[in-house]
């Protein structure tokens, strides 16, 4: 009984900071690098890569085609990559 006891307080005391108050979030603008991102720029010649399985294989693949390329293929690139 005493084991199960110390298991119980020792799982409370593991879930107690996941249930904390979370932090505040940082202000907007104290971050002046922030508003220096810019989008990358995209162009018709653009690659985007995908790591795929092939059947029967653990390795991964990796494939790169252009968005047009995709879209024919039938997969919807991210308009945010």
């Amino acid at each position: 009984m005493k084991t199960i006891a110390t298991a119980v307080i020792a799982s409370l005391f593991a879930v107690a900071p996941a249930h904390a108050a979370p932090k505040a979030a940082p202000n907007a603008e104290a971050s002046p690098v922030a508003s220096d991102l810019t989008a990358p720029v995209r162009n018709a010649k653009t690659r985007y890569c995908y790591k795929t399985e092939q059947t029967g294989s653990r390795i991964l693949s990796r494939v790169c085609k252009t968005r047009d390329a995709w879209k024919q293929v039938g997969v919807i690139v991210p308009e945010n990559l």
